[in-house]
């Protein structure tokens, strides 16, 4: 039976684990399968509150002709509050006053509410559209995923409840969101992800998968290949792994040789079927 395709994928995991490439290797998977879909990220600037916003994958959305949303704190707030005073005019004046700089500085998740309640505005305006998220880290994950239930208990009635609630009926609802926990195939790492896990099923029952990424134990052939000692000692390690943890990862993507970004992108996206 085929999974079926939801509206909002996150990708989380520690850094260097290959994010950004699978979440665009995925979102090339869905769009040709025929699904409308668009990679999404944070500004870099909004979150570590840089001058000089890093490219997070613009390029390799362009080299794909995969289309990009930039998740911009200050737009994202914006949108928010013009939309609830309805007036595009107040909304601007009020996001530039010190108030609510500080209200967002002074609650945490506050601005992952707000981001969080762009992305599902973008949805709401199109059903049809898949929206990957490339999370940077597994902390900001858990935090955006945290923030919806403690608002929720933090105002319990008002316009942020009501909002918060819309929120947790809509992404927790059957076939709406998959969070994809993205490891490498070490011990360490993949009890890091199986923590990080844990600590999003403590929120609430989110459809998730842990997902391995860059192997090379199931490389064509390389059971009979002549290797160096230090690959031979990382197939060893991964094949622990698999041995120890075959319940608890759902895929493995295997190493690709290619060396450019796109490449890969291209070369592994056939594989994504299964983080559906």
């Amino acid at each position: 039976m085929t999974d079926k395709i939801k509206n909002l994928y996150i990708f989380t995991g520690k850094g260097g684990v290959g994010k950004t490439t699978l979440s665009f290797s995925f979102a090339k998977y869905l769009q040709d399968q025929g699904r409308k879909v668009k990679y999404v990220y944070f500004e870099s600037s909004s979150i570590s509150n840089s001058q000089s916003p890093i490219d997070q994958g613009q390029e390799l959305g362009r080299a794909l002709g995969i289309d990009s949303i930039a998740l911009d704190l200050k737009e994202c707030a914006q949108a928010y509050v013009s939309k609830k005073l309805k007036s595009e005019t107040i909304g601007k004046w009020v996001v530039k006053t010190p108030f609510f700089k500080a209200l967002i500085n002074m609650i945490p998740g506050f601005n992952y509410l707000i981001y969080l309640g762009r992305i599902l505005e973008y949805l709401n305006e199109d059903p049809d559209l898949t929206l990957v998220l490339d999370s940077p880290s597994s902390g900001h994950a858990l935090t955006m995923l945290e923030a919806t239930h403690n608002f929720s208990e933090i105002f319990q009635s008002g316009i942020v409840f009501d909002d918060t609630k819309k929120m947790i009926d809509l992404m927790f609802s059957e076939n709406f969101l998959q969070v994809n926990i993205l490891t490498i195939p070490t011990m360490m790492a993949v009890h890091e992800s199986q923590d990080l896990d844990n600590s999003l099923q403590k929120i609430i029952q989110i459809n998730s998968k842990i997902i391995c990424n860059n192997t090379f134990h199931d490389l064509e052939g390389i059971e009979d290949a002549n290797l160096p000692d230090f690959l031979k000692s990382k197939i060893e390690n991964e094949l622990q792994v698999v041995k120890e943890h075959s319940s608890l990862i759902a895929a493995y993507v295997t190493h690709s040789p290619s060396i450019s970004k796109e490449q890969i992108s291209k070369d592994l996206a056939p594989s994504m079927k299964s983080l559906v």
